[in-house]
C-alpha cells in the first residue's frame, strides 16, 4: 500500500470521521464543506504527508459525488424508510421510534461502507508495485534508525504479497509470492542496500556492502565490491585513487576519463557499453560530456590492501587527503610558503563531485584516446561490449559477452563481463555455471528470478543433523529450496556456481520495457554454461539407458520433453507459453526440479 500497514487503520478512521462531517452538514455550502474537510486532513499530524494527500482526495471524492447526486441515494433511502415508519400511526409511538432507529442504523452503516469504498478506490488506482515503493519511501522518511526502518519495510513486503495474492485470486500464486521474498535471501540486494560514498547535487557514488555482511554463503566473493557512479550533465569527479583494481562498465551516457600514474597519462572517451580497467593506485578523474543525459558507471573492485575493504583517496576538494599532513611537511614537500599551500588545498570547498563548464569539458576531451604508453604495461584502452557480435541474438533478446580474448585485463583477473537484453515476457532458459560466480546488476526493466539452492533447504539441514544413519533411505524429500525474488533497476543479484537459475522478464502489461542487466562473472576462464532446457540442453547427450535409469520412464518420453523446445538460451516465458499452449495435452511432463535434482 501507499501507507504503512499500521497507518492504514488510522487513515480509514480519519476518512470515516470526515465522511460523517460531510453527511451531518449536508445542508451547508458544499464548497465550504470541502475546504473544511481538506483543512482537517492537513491538521492530522499523526498521518504522513502521503496519507494526508489521500485523505484530501477522499474529501474531493465525497464532494464530487455529492455534487453529482450519487451520494443522495443513501439519504433518499433514509427518507423513504422514515416515511414507512410513519405509517405505524401515533397510537404505536414506540414501534415507530424503533423503526426510525433501524433506518438511522442502516443509513450510518451505508455511509461508513461508502467511505471505506472511497478510500479503497483511492488506494486501488495504483499498481501494487508502485504502492510498495511508496510504502518503503514512507518508512525511510518517518522511521528513525536502520532497524526500525527495516522492520517497517518488512511490513510493506508482507502487505504487498497479500495484495498480490488477493488480486490474482490464485492460492498457488499467492503461496509462491509469499515464498518469493523471505526475510533472509542471501543472493538479492535491492537499490536501498547501497550506501552513499558521495551524494551531491551534481551526482552521487554508491557502494554495495561487503558480500560477507549479507551471508557466509557469499564468502567466495567477499574480496569483491560493487560501486555505482551517476553523474548529472557536465558533472566532474574530482581526482582520486583507490586501493583496488577496478573494472568499469559504462551502463548509460557518454563521458571522458583520465588515468595518471607518475608522469604518464591516458585519456579515453567513454560510451555506453565500454569496459575499461583502472589499476589500483592510478589517479583518475572523469566527466559527463552530455548536456542532457546522466552518465552511469558500474565498477567491480578487487581491493589490493585489506581483503574486501577499499577507500577513495581524494587529492582535491574539501576531503583532500593532503590536508591531513602537517603544515611543515607540506611546506617542505612543495617548497612553498604555508599560506599558499593552504590556499591551494583549501580553496575548493565542495566534495567529490562538481560541475564543469562546456569549455572545460572540451578541454578534458581534447586528448582523448591518443593511446600513450601506460606505465603498468601495454596500453589496453577501452573495449566496447555492445559493438561485439552477440553470442546469441533472436527476437526474444540478445546476449553479449567479453572475456580475456577480447580484452587482456579480463584474462589477467579471470573475469568475464556480459550484457543481456531480454524482451518482455521472455526468459533465459534454466542453466547453471560450472565454475563462475555471477554478479548481475539490473540496468533497466524488471524480472522474476528463481534459483535452486541446497544450502537454504530445511530438509537438508535436518538430514545433516540426523547424521549418516539416515543415508541411503529412499523418499527423503526435497533437498533443494527454490529462492525466488523480484528485481528491478538498481538491484544486484549473486548467482553461485552450480545453482540452476531462471530469469523471466516482466510481461508487457507492466509497461517496464525490456529487462537489461550487466553481469560480472568471477573465475570465468574455464567456466561452462550448462543449459537444462532448450534446443542446446545438456540432457540430450545422455544415452538412452542413462535417461531411463535417471527418470524411471521410457527414453522416448524423456526425449519428447527434451526435444519439445525449439528455441535456446532466451525462450518464451510462462505467460507467453500459456497463451500458446503446448498442443498435445497427452504426454507426461517431467518437472524441471526433478531434472535438476537428477543432474546436480
Amino acid at each position: 500500500m501507499a501507507t504503512k500497514p499500521e497507518g492504514l487503520l488510522l487513515l480509514l478512521a480519519v476518512v470515516l470521521l470526515l465522511s460523517s462531517s460531510f453527511a451531518d452538514d449536508s445542508r451547508g455550502d458544499p464548497e465550504k464543506r470541502l475546504q473544511q474537510c481538506r483543512q482537517q486532513c492537513r491538521q492530522q499530524q499523526q498521518l504522513s504527508q502521503r496519507q494526508r494527500m489521500q485523505c484530501e482526495r477522499s474529501c474531493e471524492e465525497q464532494y464530487e459525488r455529492q455534487q453529482g447526486g450519487n451520494r443522495d441515494g443513501a439519504a433518499r433511502r433514509y427518507e423513504e424508510c422514515l416515511q414507512e415508519c410513519s405509517k405505524h400511526g401515533r397510537h404505536d409511538e414506540q414501534q415507530r421510534r424503533q423503526c426510525a432507529s433501524r433506518c438511522e442504523a442502516r443509513y450510518q452503516e451505508e455511509r461508513r461502507g461508502r467511505a471505506a469504498e472511497l478510500l479503497e478506490e483511492t488506494i486501488d488506482r495504483k499498481d501494487p508495485e508502485q504502492r510498495r515503493q511508496e510504502c518503503r519511501e514512507d518508512c525511510r522518511q518517518s522511521e528513525h534508525g536502520r532497524r526500525q526502518e527495516q522492520q517497517c519495510e518488512q511490513r510493506c513486503e508482507v502487505q504487498y504479497r497479500e495484495e498480490r495474492g488477493h488480486r490474482k485470486g490464485d492460492p498457488q500464486r499467492q503461496e509462491e509470492e509469499e515464498e518469493e521474498e523471505k526475510e533472509h535471501n542471501p543472493y538479492h540486494f535491492d537499490r536501498q542496500s547501497f550506501r552513499w560514498i558521495e551524494k551531491t547535487e551534481h551526482g552521487d557514488i554508491r557502494v554495495l556492502p561487503n558480500f560477507l555482511e549479507k551471508s557466509k554463503l557469499l564468502l567466495g566473493i567477499a574480496n569483491y565490491r560493487i560501486t555505482v557512479t551517476e553523474l548529472k550533465p557536465r558533472g566532474f569527479v574530482l581526482p582520486q585513487h583507490v586501493d583496488a583494481d577496478a573494472f568499469v562498465y559504462v551502463a548509460k551516457g557518454s563521458g571522458v576519463i583520465t588515468l595518471i600514474c607518475q608522469d604518464k597519462k591516458e585519456t579515453y572517451e567513454l560510451r555506453q557499453g565500454d569496459i575499461i580497467k583502472v589499476p589500483a593506485g592510478a589517479i583518475r578523474y572523469l566527466a559527463n560530456k552530455d548536456d542532457d543525459e546522466k552518465l552511469v558507471l558500474i565498477d567491480l573492485l578487487k581491493p589490493v590492501s585489506t581483503p574486501g575493504l577499499f577507500e577513495f583517496f581524494y587529492g582535491a576538494g574539501a576531503q583532500n587527503f593532503l590536508k591531513s599532513f602537517s603544515d611543515e611537511i607540506l611546506e617542505a614537500a612543495f617548497d612553498t610558503r604555508g599560506e599558499r599551500v593552504q590556499r591551494l588545498f583549501g580553496q575548493q570547498k565542495k566534495t567529490g563531485i562538481v560541475t564543469a563548464s562546456e569549455e572545460q569539458i572540451r578541454g578534458l576531451s581534447r586528448q582523448a584516446s591518443e593511446g600513450r604508453h601506460w606505465p603498468f604495461g601495454e596500453s589496453q584502452g577501452t573495449f566496447n561490449l555492445l559493438r561485439k557480435r552477440p553470442v546469441h541474438s533472436s527476437r526474444r533478446g540478445q546476449l553479449h559477452e567479453a572475456d580475456g580474448d577480447d580484452y587482456q585485463p579480463l584474462k589477467e583477473h579471470d573475469i568475464q563481463i556480459s550484457y543481456v537484453n531480454i524482451t518482455q515476457g521472455s526468459m533465459i532458459a534454466p542453466y547453471f555455471n560450472s565454475r563462475a560466480t555471477k554478479i548481475a546488476i539490473v540496468v533497466e526493466g524488471e524480472a522474476r528470478i528463481e534459483t535452486i539452492c541446497p544450502h537454504l533447504s530445511e530438509q537438508r539441514q535436518s538430514r545433516e543433523r540426523q547424521g549418516r544413519s539416515q543415508e541411503g533411505e529412499e523418499g527423503e524429500g526435497q533437498r533443494y529450496k527454490r529462492v525466488r525474488f523480484h528485481v528491478r533497476r538498481g538491484s544486484v543479484v549473486v548467482l553461485p556456481p552450480g545453482h540452476p537459475t531462471v530469469v523471466v522478464a516482466s510481461s508487457a502489461e507492466h509497461g517496464k520495457g525490456n529487462f537489461e542487466a550487466v553481469c560480472f562473472e568471477i573465475w570465468a576462464e574455464k567456466n561452462e554454461k550448462n543449459f537444462l532446457a532448450g534446443k542446446n540442453n545438456v540432457w540430450k547427450q545422455m544415452e538412452r539407458e542413462a535417461k531411463e535409469l535417471a527418470f524411471d520412464v521410457p527414453a522416448r518420453e524423456v526425449d519428447e520433453v527434451l526435444q519439445a523446445q525449439s528455441d535456446q538460451i532466451i525462450i518464451a516465458g510462462p505467460e507467453e507459453r500459456q497463451g500458446g499452449g503446448d498442443g498435445s495435452g497427452r504426454r507426461r511432463d517431467i518437472p524441471l526440479i526433478e531434472l535438476a535434482t537428477a543432474f546436480v
